[in-house]
């Protein structure tokens, strides 16, 4: 519907749709970590073909649903280093050295309770809190990593 709107309603762990005039269309998700369920979604935007894209910054990922709310995908995070990143270790050797010989990518050993939150701080790649979602004009997906303090790029053909 052209003119909806759409809101990540935190507390309640939903995303609600509402006309133009503010009626209530439709709200999407439940408590949870399963797909389509929500922990604390922080940010909501809607592409050109009605995919609803979530900033799920519990679940420590983004959803993809359906214009009618189904579940579509889960993105955990797949950073990569940028230009920016590039330029900034050429210009920084300590830095890049100690990048070279960490470990991005631990093996953890993590108990259910605590596993997405520690998962995402302990792996480099993976959104770390993700709080805002958007999309440009050929729906590539920006995600803010906020505790990464970065923004992670998907190109439509990706997603």
């Amino acid at each position: 519907m052209s003119g909806a709107v759409y809101v990540a309603d935190w507390r309640n762990d939903r995303i609600q749709k509402f006309d133009p005039d503010g009626k209530h269309l439709a709200s999407f998700g439940v408590s949870g970590r399963e797909d389509g369920e929500f922990y604390r979604p922080s940010g909501v935007a809607v592409g050109r073909n009605g995919n609803v894209y979530v900033a799920d910054w519990g679940n420590e990922r983004v959803q993809v649903l359906g214009p009618d709310g189904s579940f579509l995908a889960s993105l955990r995070g797949e950073s990569g280093l940028s230009s920016w990143g590039v330029e900034y270790f050429s210009n920084n050797a300590d830095e890049l050295e100690a990048r070279e010989i960490s470990d991005l990518e631990p093996d953890l050993d993590l108990t259910p309770d605590d596993f997405l939150r520690h998962e995402s701080a302990s792996i480099e790649k993976l959104f770390w809190s993700p709080t805002s979602v958007s999309l440009d004009d050929h729906d590539n997906v920006y995600v803010v990593d906020s505790c990464r303090h970065r923004i992670q790029v998907y190109l439509v053909s990706v997603v």
